[in-house]
């Protein structure tokens, strides 16, 4: 089978990771980079062995490309759709980093135009493409725990200051603490919620929500309490100016299970190693996972697999487009409740 030709747009760290994943994936291979900064290009470029001719300065030029068969975009939040939808309306597949879109207006264009294109879609959880989330899944539909009862999860991380230069604080590239990281825990929480009683998954009901904005005008940490249809309860919290545990802990009426890396089971990228704790009649069992490949190999793989296969969207646990258009409804709703507004919401 002929390999997937992948080109990049954006390359930033998230890039790297994904190049690295691409390295190993038996149907994808990466051929092409575009950036407008000549520097980025080219070590990105020599790093990944890029011939100079697919080592694009306009990001017009990659999607035009007729060597090219998809399109990894990691570029800031707010040129997310915008490409998406350009990149499609090429032609070219898309894995698209989270968030896929800055809201849910965003996100249904998104949808509408892969659609008319008829081409591949996915937006990049790569937590979901991880072997410990089927094992998870497995774990909840034999109710080892019983019947579910709670989710309490956290992504933060503390810069230590304000940096005004970063995109993470400029709400012009749509920057703050839910957009970047919190959308891990609402994700989580939709997913596992579902697997409870035997769905796909589940959108919440905001009970309540706090978060504080900072100097910058972005939100800076931000909590949430969510309910869901089935009685579930969920905890979610998320930050960019404080430290957070960072791990995943559902409560079942017969004991609990913890992830301590949800979000990244494995460090700088690989080999992964993810445990699953299970504590239940206090006895504790760990489920080890491990593996030689790189995080970002069984995103990689898929995509490159689903597109080869021709398929439009990625099977379930990967976010199908109902799942990404489910969580930025409820992004949209927690930043609407910190009252968080960004420009794109008035469009």
């Amino acid at each position: 089978m002929e390999k997937i030709k992948w080109g990049i747009i954006g390359p930033g760290n998230i890039a790297n990771n994904f190049a690295d994943g691409l390295k190993g994936s038996y149907s994808g291979q990466l051929v092409s980079i575009a950036s407008k900064s000549e520097d980025r290009r080219k070590n990105f470029g020599d790093k990944y062995d890029i011939h100079s001719d697919f080592r694009f300065d306009s990001y017009e030029s990659i999607i035009n490309s007729e060597h090219i068969d998809a399109i990894y975009i990691s570029t800031p939040h707010n040129l997310h759709a915008e490409w998406t939808i350009k990149a499609a309306g090429k032609g070219k597949h898309v894995l698209c980093e989270k968030p896929g879109a800055v809201n849910l207006n965003e996100g249904k264009k998104i949808i509408e135009a892969v659609k008319e294109a008829g081409v591949f879609y996915m937006e990049g959880f790569m937590y979901r493409c991880h072997p410990q989330i089927p094992k998870l899944l497995e774990i909840i539909k034999n109710k080892t725990i019983g019947e579910i009862e709670s989710i309490e999860t956290s992504f933060g991380y503390d810069t230590g200051k304000t940096i005004p230069e970063s995109r993470i604080f400029n709400k012009e590239l749509t920057g703050g603490a839910i957009l970047d990281v919190g959308l891990y825990p609402i994700s989580f929480s939709r997913l596992i919620s579902g697997a409870a009683t035997g769905e796909k998954f589940l959108e919440p009901k905001f009970i309540n929500a706090e978060g504080r904005i900072g100097d910058t005008g972005v939100d800076e940490v931000a909590h949430a309490n969510l309910e869901f249809k089935n009685g579930i309860k969920a905890k979610v919290s998320t930050a960019i100016r404080e430290n957070m545990k960072n791990n995943a802990i559902i409560s079942g009426s017969e004991g609990t299970i913890e992830l301590p890396d949800p979000w990244m089971p494995g460090r700088n990228g690989g080999p992964y190693h993810a445990k699953i704790i299970i504590n239940k009649n206090s006895q504790e069992e760990v489920i080890d996972l491990k593996g030689p490949e790189h995080l970002f190999f069984f995103e990689a793989e898929l995509v490159s697999q689903c597109i080869a296969k021709e398929k439009i969207q990625p099977p379930h646990p990967a976010m199908t487009w109902e799942d990404t258009l489910g969580n930025l409804k409820a992004l949209d709703t927690w930043r609407d409740m910190i009252n968080y507004k960004l420009p794109q919401d008035e469009i």
